[in-house]
């Protein structure tokens, strides 16, 4: 029973989480989302897979490195975009 409100609180962290994104937020704002959505998947992961497929555990820590780097690859497009955003921004506005 407690797992399974465990896993219910993963799942709705983790989705909430997909729903962050960076876009012309402040640097601190950026890298406070990008750590809670890598906490949200290691979580998700960690729950799952030790109550679903316990004899992944040993790669348990490799899986959610690759789907953490989903979200530090939409982090950083983020914040390219934020910087070509505002740089377009204020050459428009010294013109």
């Amino acid at each position: 029973m407690l797992l399974s409100i465990e896993m219910l609180l993963a799942v709705a962290f983790f989705v909430v989480m997909v729903t962050r994104n960076g876009f012309l937020k402040p640097t601190w704002q950026q890298w406070g989302i990008l750590g809670l959505q890598i906490v949200s998947v290691w979580c998700l992961i960690h729950l799952f897979i030790s109550d679903v497929y316990p004899e992944f555990m040993f790669a348990k820590d490799v899986i959610s490195v690759f789907f953490s780097a989903v979200f530090v690859f939409a982090a950083l497009k983020d914040r390219h975009e934020s910087d070509v955003y505002r740089s377009h921004h204020q050459q428009a506005s010294t013109k």
